[in-house]
């Protein structure tokens, strides 16, 4: 497992601390996820691409996986401001657990778009992931 990273915020599938990479598969998808992070004057925003080797993904855009989906839609957020644990990490737990290094995740904001979270990578027998190419500088806009 790969050690704990003290300043690694919370997020969806994560908590505090615990290592999560978040991955789009393409620019639209990425600028969706971004949007509910822009927040006033945000800072420079860059363009990642990466590779990643093959690996286990659990797909909760699939009917049986309706049950993990409902809990991890749930607004996070709101779960950990109210001072609850968010059921997405309770989904993530179990994902984890029945031995996928990840997941994908269908967009809230806009459908048929997804995202990404992996939760291990570059460590035995996890998948290998690396960057590939320039960061490229982009700006997020309100969608009209």
């Amino acid at each position: 497992m790969r050690a704990e990273v003290k300043d690694r915020p919370p997020a969806r599938f994560n908590r505090a601390g615990q290592n999560a990479l978040y991955l789009s598969p393409n620019e639209e998808s990425a600028r969706v996820a971004l949007r509910s992070y822009e927040i006033g004057e945000s800072p420079e925003r860059v363009l990642l691409t990466y590779q990643l080797e093959t690996c286990t993904l659990f797909d909760l855009r699939g009917p049986e996986a309706s049950d993990l989906y409902a809990r991890a839609r749930q607004p996070w957020r709101v779960a950990l401001e109210a001072g609850e644990e968010p059921p997405s990490w309770a989904a993530a737990d179990e994902i984890q657990a029945a031995g996928y290094v990840g997941l994908i995740d269908p967009s809230r904001q806009k459908s048929g778009l997804w995202h990404v979270a992996i939760f291990r990578w570059n460590e035995p027998g996890a998948p290998g992931i690396r960057a590939v190419g320039q960061p490229i500088p982009i700006v997020l806009r309100p969608e009209a």
